[in-house]
């Protein structure tokens, strides 16, 4: 046994609470709110405790900066306040150490122990963070798994650790993604304003799963009172933070936007540097260039990439490659043109960011952020592309297009080969040119546009207007 390996366990156990406290308050001292997902991997652990359920296994997948370290910190400070054996390990750190992985520090936990982690005869709770640093990572916790019942292992890695998952472990582990934060999030945590319970899945039934424009309408019409009292509550002005920022929980610990943008741009250079590796086979000079076209697309999302490659001076096989990598890593969001694949092939994929913080960070730094108002409309897209990306790809149940005519809708909703809806978004009033145009050559089976416009519908044109008073609430 590594004695080396042996003492730095022992010194992360020993200092486990400092260690949590630093996630789980801030430099203020004050505690920090939790997200959603908090009450889910809680559930999990008190099923695992009561022996009410087999998911032993939690996996919780998502691109750096969305709070995946402090979720689990917060969890694991409950437990241990509550006299459970946890232990709280960083592979990431450990591995930087002692170029070891997991089967090495369950080991030397197991030392300490002085017995196997399948004798072990009350629950203990393991969280382990980043284990995407690990490469064998997947296969070493199909084999603890296997071997005992009396453990509950919660790990977080990168977007990267549902391509690295074997199907045997597929099966045995429950997978909880950790997406950027939506708006109702954001105030929860921001200002203490909970969502109002069952809302958003109303307006998500209306929105999408309606039989036309008409039923659309009635159903949202019938939700306005309620989604009146919620916006009582709440200052509009919280949108613009909300969108420039505000996707990503750590923002709200910073003390101006200056540090904000500055958090986020370390973030980039660590999953480039990180992340990508693991991804796609990549130069150090390649890696070099990822930020540049990151700024690319944060001018233009739909950038050719004979466009990239003269710019850059990299082939464009090159650049496929990266945007693919930065796709797995959750960083970008792909929209194809809509069309026949032909039609696909010719025209350049749109790049939306998972996160609107990312685009507009790089806007911050070269000065052009005073342009929100211009920008802002491309920030909603990005908070929009996100919201169709989590609520229908993530769970296998449609696609999203884009139409790449000259003053084409933003989106196509395809929605399990049943339906398909046309969408446009924009900030302040949006007029229906886009829809019109789209309409011309997309069967749709109906229109939306999300703005500042009141609700009403187009009988017409089968288009209803969604005011984004209740597209924040989805």
């Amino acid at each position: 046994m590594n004695q080396e390996l042996v003492q730095y366990l022992q010194q992360q156990m020993r200092t486990v609470d400092a260690r949590l406290r630093r996630f789980t308050h801030g430099p203020d001292e004050k505690k920090r709110p939790s997200r959603f997902m908090y009450v889910k991997l809680k559930q999990y652990v008190e099923d695992f405790l009561s022996k009410t359920s087999e998911n032993r296994l939690v996996i919780i997948p998502g691109f750096r900066g969305v709070g995946k370290t402090t979720l689990t910190a917060q969890i694991c400070a409950e437990y241990k306040q509550k006299g459970y054996d946890v232990l709280f390990l960083s592979v990431e750190d450990a591995r930087n150490l002692f170029d070891v992985g997991i089967a090495d520090l369950l080991s030397a936990y197991e030392s300490i122990l002085g017995k196997n982690l399948e004798s072990v005869d009350k629950p203990i709770l393991i969280f382990l963070d980043e284990v995407q640093s690990d490469p064998k990572w997947a296969i070493t916790l199909k084999s603890l798994f296997e071997k005992t019942t009396n453990v509950f292992f919660c790990c977080t890695g990168s977007s990267a650790v549902t391509l690295q998952t074997t199907s045997n472990l597929a099966r045995r582990a429950v997978f909880e993604r950790m997406p950027p934060m939506c708006f109702t999030e954001y105030e929860m945590i921001r200002n203490g304003i909970y969502p109002t319970p069952g809302l958003k899945a109303k307006i998500r039934q209306a929105v999408y799963f309606s039989k036309d424009a008409d039923a659309v309408y009635t159903s949202l019409l019938q939700l306005q009172p309620t989604v009146n009292q919620y916006w009582s509550t709440v200052n509009r002005s919280d949108i613009r933070p909300y969108l420039a920022h505000g996707t990503l929980p750590f923002s709200l610990m910073m003390p101006n936007e200056t540090a904000v943008y500055e958090s986020i741009s370390l973030l980039l250079d660590k999953i480039i540097k990180l992340d990508l590796p693991t991804l796609g086979s990549f130069d150090i000079e390649t890696l070099g260039v990822v930020k540049r076209i990151l700024f690319a697309i944060a001018e233009n999302d739909t950038t050719s990439l004979k466009t990239l490659e003269n710019r850059f001076g990299i082939n464009r096989l090159t650049i496929a490659n990266i945007f693919e990598a930065l796709e797995k890593a959750e960083l970008l969001i792909k929209i194809p043109a809509y069309g026949s694949n032909m039609t696909i092939a010719k025209k350049a994929n749109k790049y939306l960011f998972m996160a609107p913080a990312i685009r507009m960070s790089f806007f911050y730094f070269t000065g052009q952020e005073s342009t929100y108002l211009s920008r802002q409309g491309k920030l909603l897209e990005d908070s929009v592309g996100a919201h169709l990306y989590r609520e229908f790809i993530l769970r296998g149940e449609g696609a999203i297009r884009y139409d790449s005519a000259q003053g084409g809708a933003d989106f196509i909703l395809q929605i399990q080969n049943s339906r398909q809806i046309i969408i446009e978004v924009g900030m302040g009033k949006k007029d229906k040119k886009q829809i019109v145009s789209s309409s011309k050559k997309i069967n749709s089976d109906y229109n939306i546009i999300f703005s500042d416009s009141a609700l009403e519908v187009d009988h017409a044109l089968k288009t209803v207007f969604v005011p984004l008073d209740y597209y924040f609430l989805m």
